[in-house]
Parts: C-alpha cells; structure tokens; sequence
C-alpha cells in the first residue's frame, strides 16, 4: 500500500492498483476487484480521518469478488425488507460477511458498480439527505447515460428501480456521525450470484426482483462487461465534478 503525500489526506494508505484523485477537501479512490474485507478495512480507515476532519469527504469506488453480506437487521421497523433465514448460510456458495448497517442480506459481484461514500453528517447534512443524493444521483445517471426511462430512486424500498424490478441496493451505516458503506448498482447481469439469490431473499425481496442494467440496453451499448462499468464510472464521475 502507499501513502498519500497530500496533506489532507496523508494518513491514509491506499491501495495497491488505486486510482486516487484529489478535488479540494475530496479524495476519490477507485479499484476493481477489490476484496471485500480489505476495502471495509479501508472504509474503516477513511471514517477514522473524516471523524477528525468533518469538512472532509472520501469517496470509494469499486465492484467485489462474489460474496455476500448482512446487516443488524431490523432498524426501521420494515420487517418485511429484512427476512434472512440464517439456515441457508450453508447453502451459499459465495463467503457472507456481518457488516455494520441496518437490514438483512444483500449481495456483491464483479458486475456491479459500487459507491461508498465517507462523509459527516450533522443537522445541515442529514442521513435522510445523504441516501436521497446517493439515489437519485444514480437515477439521473442511468436516464441521461443510458435513455432509461421509468427509473425510480426510493429510499423506502431501499434502492432505485426500472418498474418492478430492482437494479440497485441501498445500505448505510453511521459510525460516530459518519456514514459507511453505499449504493451497489446491478450493470452485468452474473448468471453465478443471480442464481445463488434463489436460496434467499435480498433485501426481503423474491430473487426475481433483481435485474441488472445490461438486461435494459441495447448491445451496441454494451461492447464489453468491463468497459460498461467503466464507461458508466466515468459518467458518473463527471457529474459529481462537473468542468
């Protein structure tokens, strides 16, 4: 891992094959393929210096190996978005992680775009206001990168939808004011995760409410399964930091 020489952000270690910039008080790094626990570790890190830095912010970008987490459960008082039958761990081919968030079981794979975002929260800054931005920043991408009409970002069903299916999961912790974790947005659709998610229910919801982006679009718009995340990542990122 190497450190950053930036002053802000000198204390962090980032990761080997990162990408790393730095606009003002905002760090963004961006892995594919990065291990589940090591970037939580990471995520740890980076709640440590926005805790001692409020006006700080770091956003993580990434997608993970097959794996799967689950949260404390019910936080919200939706029991109906949080069934997880704990038998069926033995029945899953991919690791399960416990994590800190609310909710039950979600899942990770190398066909999604992933958005952590580090940030303060406080009464001008509200958890309510941070999962409102994370959603429907991801909407309006979706509708102006890919024409997708029908788009829907709802914090009550934890996610943003095409009608009735569900393209990407919502799941935020707080930590001493700071949030952990994020958005992960279904772009490939991974016939070895999708068929797993028979044996339960992400999010309390049938398996056959998940749907991923490249099942929506056209194939001159695909190409090819890396360059799809990337090139949404690139629209994504320009939004965020406008020219």
């Amino acid at each position: 891992m190497d450190q950053i020489s930036h002053p802000h952000f000198s204390t962090l270690k980032i990761p080997e094959n990162a990408y790393v910039i730095i606009k003002d008080k905002i760090l963004t790094v961006k892995k594919w393929n990065w291990d589940y626990q090591e970037c939580l570790a990471f995520q740890k890190q980076s709640q440590a210096l926005v805790r001692n830095n409020r006006d700080y912010r770091i956003y993580i970008f990434c997608n993970h190996p097959h794996c799967f987490t689950v949260g404390r459960g019910n936080e919200r008082g939706r029991d109906d978005l949080i069934e997880f039958d704990q038998s069926t761990v033995k029945d899953l081919s991919f690791p399960l992680y416990p994590i800190h968030r609310g909710g039950g079981i979600t899942f990770h794979h190398p066909g999604q775009w992933i958005f952590y975002p580090i940030v303060s929260i406080n009464q001008s800054y509200t958890l309510d206001d941070h999962m409102c931005w994370l959603l429907k920043s991801v909407k309006e991408n979706l509708k102006n990168y890919f024409a997708l009409e029908k788009v829907m970002a709802t914090k009550k069903l934890l996610g943003v939808w095409h009608e009735r299916k569900k393209l990407a999961s919502i799941g935020v912790g707080l930590n001493r004011f700071v949030t952990e974790h994020g958005l992960a947005l279904n772009l490939i659709h991974d016939k070895k995760m999708f068929s797993e998610l028979i044996k339960i229910n992400p999010c309390g919801m049938d398996s056959r409410t998940y749907m991923a982006v490249d099942q929506l679009i056209g194939d001159h718009l695909i190409n090819d399964e890396f360059n799809l995340i990337e090139r949404f990542h690139k629209t994504y990122f320009s939004q965020l930091f406008p020219r």
